[in-house]
């Protein structure tokens, strides 16, 4: 039986330790190509390089992971493999694991949703996965679901325009208490800019704050990971407000 073309890639890049996590749990489902930055570019949401070109260069690491790092954001390395790298469209991509949920008001800056984002926009099924910790490198459950969200997908697949965040709680895997299908939350992260002054004495700003997430419902992201369950949520990348257009309209008579 002719195994599924999956495409790897992140934000963290292609030597963090949750791309080999999840490296390791595609290996056992198809073929994989990884195409993914060559160093960190977390939180630059949706941008792509336009002034700069792109390099790409192959990356082996032990245990025979393969793959292209690329001097771009995590948007420009879908694209790059899906219109010039690849031979074929693949059957899947899926983007992570990254350290650090994504939802909420993050999910706009995420760069682990944007490479899922450019697949889906590319007309490809594609997940996004994160897991609810910064510190770790225990990946265990994370990957467990991994496979099932990858085997789910491949089996039934998603409608075209959209794409599966997929939100994993920190916790040994037989914590975990099942799967929410959820919606995005209202978790926003409360910023505010110390300022600084260098060796040299000029001025710089260093921004700190904290995670505000008030959800009280498991229908949302951030309360479903919270509770230990597996936050599930469908995102389209078109943003009109279709609930607002006819009140609009009514408001510009003579359009």
């Amino acid at each position: 039986m002719k195994k599924p073309k999956i495409l790897i890639s992140n934000d963290d890049g292609i030597f963090s330790p949750g791309i080999r996590a999840l490296w390791d749990a595609m290996s056992e489902i198809g073929d994989l190509f990884v195409v993914a930055p060559d160093t960190e570019r977390s939180a630059v949401g949706h941008a792509i390089t336009l002034t700069d070109p792109l390099r790409v260069v192959p990356v082996h690491r032990s245990g025979g992971f393969e793959g292209l790092a690329v001097s771009g954001t995590p948007s420009d390395c879908a694209k790059i493999a899906i219109k010039s790298i690849l031979k074929e469209k693949p059957d899947l991509m899926i983007s992570g694991i990254n350290l650090g949920s994504n939802v909420g008001t993050n999910i706009i800056y995420s760069g682990t949703i944007s490479a899922a984002t450019e697949g889906t926009m590319l007309g490809i099924p594609s997940i996004a996965i994160s897991l609810d910790t910064y510190m770790s490198d225990d990946f265990r459950g994370a990957i467990k679901v991994a496979k099932d969200m990858a085997n789910h997908v491949l089996h039934h697949g998603v409608p075209r325009g959209t794409l599966l965040n997929v939100n994993v709680p920190y916790c040994p895997p037989d914590e975990i208490r099942g799967v929410k299908i959820t919606r995005q939350g209202n978790q926003y992260f409360k910023d505010e800019f110390e300022e600084r002054i260098d060796p040299r004495g000029r001025t710089y700003y260093w921004m700190k704050g904290n995670v505000v997430d008030k959800d009280e419902s498991l229908e949302f992201d951030g309360k479903a990971i919270r509770e230990n369950f597996v936050s599930v949520t469908p995102i389209n990348f078109k943003v009109t407000n279709e609930a607002y257009m006819d009140e609009l309209k009514g408001q510009f008579p003579n359009v």
